[in-house]
């Protein structure tokens, strides 16, 4: 990993040299500490990371923008392992981590933007769950608990931002096209952070099969286009994505006293739009996302059927404080009776922040709540700036709920966080 870090900064330099281009590098050297408070106490993480932002200026239209993130955990040669969540094989897994972002080259021309490269494409308005915001797939190794800037996967990509005035409004006009289809990235089975599996019939062994991951063909590519404006002081936006499914579904077949489990990815059509707006200390906003003859998991074999994706967020900012509720929904327009999802499920969010002493002491607070099943996600933190280089933070993980809720089957995974972070 050194090895790669070293090459790849000795050739940005190289190339700047060389060719007489002008270029930055910025990023960050961080520390992440955590450790379990409740269940098997005891190290999570001493993550220790270093986030590299490249940026070159190749002439007045062309620019290449980077983005290389990579870390070695202390804490899976310190803790020592077990059978279950401890084993060789998932320290492996978690001990060090490299991935390159984002590199695409960038082309400015005078009414649009052209990239092509590893990216990263954020849509949508919310925040702490997404909805619109499914053109990266993410990696799942801490559940929920990464930035999402850390957590999605980037993508190869040639992406097209045209921009045009019509009828007295500015119009942009987006269009994609990403022929390196990926998929979440779970935690291993066995580790503290992997999804808990239903139990099978008693007395039936349970055979997982090999899946359907795309991979690089013409056939898995995916597409997408969205429009954005601004309309009598509405931020607005309308957006479609065809491409594969994050979270596989599960194909479920009994066969000679087995039950055999084959996960499988969807190709899917997602047609949604966006809205915001600003009421002097309240902005107002919200996303739709309609996902076409989605598959969804039921007791046996896999069934479709239109699915209904909603948020509605208020950002109240006055006198230091942001308040910012959320509410999500989820309807199955069909649902048979072995659908094992709700027909209707959802959450509730609150954020909470402030500042002192001069906008360095920077507390916080967000809440996720799921209204279907009641289990909850709370994340108190605390940040003290020293400057504008050095940051450091203190902060709680915790989880409630039943152990077959959505954040209750990490209730034994509460945990105490530290932070110390340089950029430059």
């Amino acid at each position: 990993m050194k090895r790669i870090v070293i090459i790849a900064v000795l050739g940005w330099l190289s190339f700047t040299q060389a060719y007489a281009v002008t270029g930055t590098m910025h990023g960050t050297l961080k520390n992440e500490t955590a450790y379990f408070i409740s269940g098997n106490k005891g190290l999570d993480k001493v993550q220790n990371r270093l986030d590299l932002k490249p940026e070159l200026i190749l002439s007045d239209r062309w620019e290449f923008r980077g983005r290389f993130l990579t870390w070695y955990d202390a804490a899976m040669d310190l803790q020592a392992s077990n059978a279950s969540t401890l084993t060789p094989s998932i320290k492996n897994y978690y001990r060090t981590f490299s991935e390159v972002k984002e590199a695409y080259l960038l082309y400015a021309g005078d009414d649009f933007d052209f990239r092509l490269g590893q990216q990263q494409i954020v849509w949508g308005k919310t925040d702490g769950l997404r909805l619109l915001d499914i053109v990266n797939p993410l990696n799942m190794r801490e559940f929920l608990l990464d930035d999402f800037l850390d957590s999605r996967t980037g993508v190869v990509a040639a992406r097209l931002n045209y921009y045009a005035y019509l009828d007295g409004h500015e119009h942009e006009f987006e269009f994609l096209v990403i022929p390196d289809a990926k998929v979440t990235q779970f935690a291993p089975l066995g580790s503290r952070w992997a999804y808990q599996a239903p139990l099978p019939p008693q007395g039936v062994a349970p055979v997982i099969q090999a899946d359907n991951k795309p991979n690089w063909a013409v056939k898995n590519t995916e597409y997408g286009a969205a429009w954005r404006s601004n309309m009598q002081g509405w931020d607005v936006s309308l957006n479609w994505f065809y491409g594969w499914k994050d979270n596989p579904v599960l194909d479920k077949i009994f066969s000679q006293g087995r039950l055999l489990i084959t996960p499988r990815y969807q190709q899917m059509h997602t047609l949604g739009g966006s809205f915001s707006n600003a009421f002097d200390a309240i902005v107002l906003r919200g996303e739709v996302a309609v996902n076409i003859n989605e598959a969804v998991t039921t007791n046996a074999r896999i069934a479709h059927t239109n699915t209904w994706n909603a948020a509605l967020g208020l950002d109240y900012n006055q006198n230091n404080w942001r308040i910012s509720p959320q509410f999500f929904i989820r309807y199955l327009q069909q649902r048979q009776t072995q659908v094992l999802e709700k027909r209707s499920s959802g959450f509730v969010s609150l954020m909470l922040s402030t500042d002192y002493m001069n906008e360095k002491l920077k507390p916080e607070m967000i809440m996720l709540v799921n209204w279907s099943d009641g289990s909850s996600m709370i994340r108190p933190k605390i940040a003290y700036e020293f400057n504008d280089q050095i940051t450091t933070r203190l902060g709680v993980d915790l989880f409630t709920g039943h152990n077959t809720a959505f954040f209750g089957q990490f209730d034994q995974n509460d945990r105490i966080y530290s932070e110390l972070e340089y950029s430059f």
